[in-house]
């Protein structure tokens, strides 16, 4: 009996520890994936009997790659970088839900030329891109909003752009100088000391506003919403507390079902139908300063989106053939880089 009972009671142990046969892939440990949406929805999935462990990534792209490999798992993305995907992931993964939440995307500068997304193209062949980790969503982002303005961001070389070591270190190296931009994704929480990092550093917001990033669709949903979002609480006098931006859904994913093994396919089935049928309350992290944050970003109307759009347009349309009448007065004094000096005007020189 000394031997038959501790046995015993390390079997109940064992089989009443939650067996963490598949994962929720996430993003960084301090992320908003990681520490505020999964938890959650692990905790809900437990209610259904599936046990599912939180575990970090690289972010969106890592976790579609993932998810490629072990279907039965859920990766969590923003709709914009898995739209990116989307041609070499239609027939394996499916998404489970979407818009639960919103991220939005930031452009930040020391440029006083560059105040709407219409320059920003305008003046895109003259500026240095600093962005997060290449694997990061920011950096997919990036490079989705590159394939939509093919005449502004996609003219842009790749030795134009540098990856910083993480989106702080990207906003600070791009505020070094004025002829820098950093582009990052987040959530719009006014309390981030992101934010507060870029006022402090002198730099200011780019509304990321335009038609042809505004137009693009996948399976037939706007990939883009227009957001005023709050940047700061307004505790400090004459700086702006909100800003217009586009900004875009978060996706839950996994394997489509027929990705699975005949053994499990019918149990996943039935998981993926018990998430999709989650209410969003339920699936949303509760009572975090996230969802407070979440809670002061509104929608613009559609009035106000086609009032920045055409601001937009107007600076654009304004910029780009100053620039390059610039370019052209410039070019018989130099050796066809532009005007030689600081960077910013030396549109073709991007080492």
């Amino acid at each position: 009996m000394r031997f038959t009972l501790p046995l015993v009671a390390a079997a109940a142990a064992t089989l009443a520890a939650p067996a963490y046969a598949n994962r929720i892939h996430t993003g960084g440990e301090t992320g908003a994936y990681h520490r505020d949406f999964c938890p959650t929805l692990a905790k809900e999935m437990a209610t259904i009997g599936q046990a599912y462990q939180c575990t970090t990534s690289a972010g969106t792209i890592d976790n579609i790659q993932k998810v490629r490999s072990s279907p039965r798992e859920f990766g969590f993305g923003q709709l914009d970088v898995f739209a990116m995907q989307s041609a070499s992931t239609t027939s394996v993964l499916q998404i489970v839900r979407q818009d639960d939440a919103r991220e939005c995307v930031f452009a930040v500068t020391k440029n006083p030329e560059i105040t709407t997304f219409g320059e920003l193209s305008a003046y895109a062949t003259s500026t240095r891109f600093v962005l997060p980790p290449q694997t990061s969503g920011s950096a997919g982002t990036f490079q989705f909003l590159r394939t939509l303005d093919r005449n502004g961001l996609g003219r842009v070389s790749n030795n134009a752009i540098r990856y910083a070591a993480g989106t702080d270190d990207a906003i600070r190296e791009a505020l070094r100088s004025p002829d820098g931009v950093a582009f990052f994704v987040q959530y719009p929480d006014p309390d981030n000391e992101r934010f507060k990092l870029v006022r402090d550093l002198g730099g200011h917001f780019v509304p990321v506003i335009d038609r042809v990033i505004l137009e693009r669709t996948v399976g037939g949903r706007d990939v883009y919403t227009t957001q005023d979002t709050r940047i700061t609480n307004g505790r400090r006098a004459g700086v702006s507390g909100r800003v217009t931006t586009a900004c875009t859904p978060i996706v839950l994913f996994t394997g489509a079902d027929n990705r699975v093994d005949n053994a499990e396919r019918r149990q996943h089935a039935d998981t993926v139908q018990a998430v999709k049928s989650f209410s969003r309350d339920a699936v949303l992290p509760r009572q975090t300063p996230l969802r407070q944050a979440m809670e002061k970003t509104r929608e613009v109307t559609q009035e106000g989106r086609e009032r920045l759009l055409a601001y937009s347009y107007r600076a654009r349309d304004q910029a780009l053939p100053f620039f390059r009448r610039m370019i052209e007065r410039a070019a018989p004094r130099s050796t066809g880089f532009g005007f030689g000096g600081s960077s910013r005007n030396r549109p073709d020189d991007r080492d």
